[in-house]
């Protein structure tokens, strides 16, 4: 499978947890073996990616509540949700958990958040 598209670091950290077990068999080909380690190798590259994904939208979340307070507006009280609390509702979603209101609110790619 494409390292892309692994889409959270638990996803990412069971499939190297899944290699971790595949290459401590020692009935394993060097071939197999080569090949699970250059897929480890792109998994790394992708936990990396999403990584700096996520330092982005912090990034965009603190600007964006920065702003806010130079404008005497309360950010957490604006009804709209900021990119990492969209990650976070996204990810909670998909762990079939129901998603927390976000504490960090600001402006979600221009749209209000629904109530």
């Amino acid at each position: 499978m494409a390292s892309d598209s692994y889409d959270t670091f638990e996803a990412v950290k069971s499939r190297l947890d899944e290699i971790v077990d595949a290459v401590s068999d020692d009935s394993l080909s060097l071939d197999e073996a080569l090949a699970l380690y250059e897929e480890a190798v792109g998994l790394g590259l992708r936990a990396g990616d999403l990584l700096e994904e996520r330092i982005e939208l912090q990034d965009a979340d603190e600007e964006i509540a920065d702003d806010a307070e130079a404008l005497g507006v309360d950010a957490c009280d604006s009804g709209r949700k900021t990119g990492s609390a969209q990650f976070d509702d996204a990810e909670g979603a998909a762990d079939g958990a129901a998603a927390e209101p976000a504490l960090d609110a600001g402006y979600q790619t221009g749209t209000p958040a629904s109530a």
